[in-house]
Formats: structure tokens, sequence, C-alpha cells
């Protein structure tokens, strides 16, 4: 067990497993006593508990403490925060998030650390505006080094939140081959689709973001040329009820199956033979490496970083955003052409070996873990 003080902490809020948490579970145990012993502070809303991600997280020998957050601004949260950087005195606190930013960084440097690493996962439209926007700089300028998740995400948070260039490093995601033993078609039966359905599936939570009105929308129109379509929705959200109405309307009760949460997606994914990613804006898309993986060909809205992960016409189609006809069109191609689909898929899986391998995140966040501890201050004003 690393001595006292060769800690590195993580910082994040959590009220659900999505992409930086699943991020968090592939990178964090690879990290740990190599050589420094890795602890995550959790910070949680006592209306959204995680004990289910706790649980994983502890099944992967990471440390986890949690801290209760009331409120976005909670004082009572950030004297936790502090008291626990006071007590643990870790040589590198890596902070996610908005949340995990502002308790992180501030609470870190209060403390007197001076290695301070901020990951950005997003480019929500919230974080463009005041002052929020000042905010981030000023947090900005209080790292050692920021990790954005794709270069999308690094201009992002250079020309919006006024982030030095040169702390910026782009790191991708990265995802371990997928396997699954499910068994597709008795899947299907379970989801009554059957096994010459051609099956689109999205996987994603239900808000405004991710774009699920115009997937249905654009399914609504393909499903007209091709009655062998379907539609799988996974995923739980706000928008639940509303997008449960849409599908009535347009009387698509029949084609369009709602699953809610689920936590076996490679299954799930195994089952399906189109993956759809509409996002409005989208920091990485982990779900679309996901699909990738499992050799499904993708088609997605020419957004934010999704243009990085996926090669327009060779892994799938890239189409304009709430584009109903461009997406509806993109869908007919490849429920018309097998052969098709298995060509993209079979090109998406090398894309993943090639640029979105687990051993290169973690080799290049080692790296630059190093590099913040051998300068310490590292602080470019």
């Amino acid at each position: 067990m690393p001595e006292h003080g060769q800690k590195i902490v993580h910082i994040a809020k959590v009220t659900g497993v999505h992409g930086m948490e699943k991020h968090l579970l592939t990178l964090l145990p690879r990290l740990n006593n190599q050589p420094h012993e890795i602890a995550f502070l959790i910070l949680i809303d006592p209306q959204h508990p995680v004990a289910d991600y706790l649980e994983l997280l502890k099944q992967q020998g990471i440390a986890t403490h949690p801290v209760a957050i009331q409120h976005d601004i909670d004082p009572f949260c950030f004297a936790a925060v502090f008291k626990f950087f006071r007590h643990v005195k870790p040589v590198l606190v890596h902070t996610h998030l908005m949340h995990g930013d502002l308790y992180g960084i501030t609470a870190a440097r209060c403390a007197g650390i001076k290695a301070i690493i901020s990951s950005k996962h997003n480019d929500d439209t919230f974080r463009l505006r005041q002052p929020l926007k000042i905010i981030n700089y000023m947090l900005n300028r209080n790292t050692s080094r920021i990790i954005a998740i794709s270069d999308w995400i690094a201009r992002f948070t250079q020309n919006v939140e006024g982030a030095a260039q040169e702390k910026i490093r782009t790191i991708y995601y990265g995802i371990e081959p997928a396997q699954t033993a499910s068994d597709r078609n008795a899947l299907r039966a379970a989801l009554s689709m059957g096994s010459e359905d051609i099956v689109v599936g999205i996987i994603a939570r239900l808000v405004e973001q991710k774009g699920h009105r115009y997937l249905i929308d654009a399914f609504a129109k393909a499903v007209m040329e091709n009655y062998r379509l379907r539609l799988l929705i996974v995923g739980s959200g706000a928008l639940e009820e509303e997008l449960k109405k849409q599908v009535q309307r347009e009387s698509l009760q029949e084609k369009v199956i709602f699953t809610g949460y689920r936590s076996d997606t490679v299954d799930l994914l195994n089952a399906i033979d189109i993956f759809a990613h509409p996002s409005l804006w989208e920091g990485f898309g982990l779900s679309v490496l996901e699909a990738m993986t499992m050799g499904k060909p993708v088609v997605a809205t020419k957004v934010s970083a999704l243009p990085e992960l996926i090669e327009d016409t060779v892994t799938g189609y890239l189409v304009p955003p709430r584009d109903v006809t461009a997406l509806s069109d993109a869908l007919l191609k490849l429920a018309g052409t097998p052969s098709l689909r298995q060509q993209m898929g079979a090109s998406g899986q090398k894309r993943c070996r090639s640029l979105f391998s687990v051993d290169r995140m973690v080799q290049e966040t080692r790296s630059l873990y190093t590099e913040v501890l051998a300068s310490q201050t590292g602080l470019c004003q």
C-alpha cells in the first residue's frame, strides 16, 4: 500500500452511470497503484443515490469517499472536500465536470495542493452563459493541465472558457473490444422483435441533447418505405413521456420499443443492426464507440466531437442535426444493404482498435501525471 500522502484523488459529482462514469470505471482501476493509490471523492445528491456505481468501483478496488452535495453552491460540501484534502494530502487532484471543478480545484488550492488536472467531458450549452464562463475561466487558471476528451472539447475549452492552449492535452476515451455471450435472437424475442426485423437502436438519456424526437420523425418516414424496420430506444430521462406520446401520435406503437434504463448495453447492441446517435451536441459519444466495437454501422449528426469518432461513408453516415430527411435517408441506405452494414461495421471495429484503445488512454494519462508531478506547480497563467 502506498505511504500516506501518495494518493491521487479524482473528484466528480455522480448522479447516474453515463459517459464520464463509464470512462472512470475503465480508467481508474488501470491507474491504481501505478505507482500512486487512486481514490475517488464522489459528490452525491441525496435525491440521486448511486449505490450500484459505488459497488462497481469497490469491486474494481477503488477507494471511494462519498460527500453529500445539497445544492450547486454548498458550503458544507466545500468544507468536507477541503477537510478530506487536508487529511489525505494527495500529490495530485484530478477533477471532472462542473461540480468536480468548482469544489475540487478551489478546495485543492486552499489546501495547498499544487498539482491539479481538470478533465473536460462536454460542451453543454449552459457553459456558454455568464457567469459560468467567468467561473470556468478562473478555475482553468488554477489548474496545472487540462485534459480534453476530444479536439472539439479542446477548442471549446480554449475559445469559450479561456484556457491557455499550452495547458490543454487531448486524450480520447479508450474502450475495450466488446464481448457478448448473449443469444441475439433470444434477446430480440424477449423484446418482441423478430429475427428478420432490421433494428435501429439508440442508447442514450432521454434528454433534448440526444435528439430522440428527430430520430422518431426520421424513423416514421423510413418505415413507410421499409416495413421491416424497428426502433429500439434504450434509456430513461425527463422526455420519456413526451417521446412516448410522439410515438403514439405517429401510430408507431407496434414499431418502437422503449426499454427504460438497461445495464446490459453490450447485449442490446448485439441485438440491433444500425446504431443511431442524432445528438444536437456531444463532447465525445462513448456509446458510439461501444456500438463500433460491436461492429455496428453508425448514423450520427455532424456536430461537436462526433466527426472525430465516425469516418463518414466509411464507418457510418454523418448527417446535419435536426435534418429528419437526411437521417431517414441514411437509415434506409443501411437498412436496404446488408453488405454495407457489415462493411461499415468492420471498419468501425478497426478504427476503435487503432485510435481508441484503453492502453493508449491509460499511457497518455499516466504520462501527463508524470509531467505535472515533475513540475509540481506547472501553472501557465
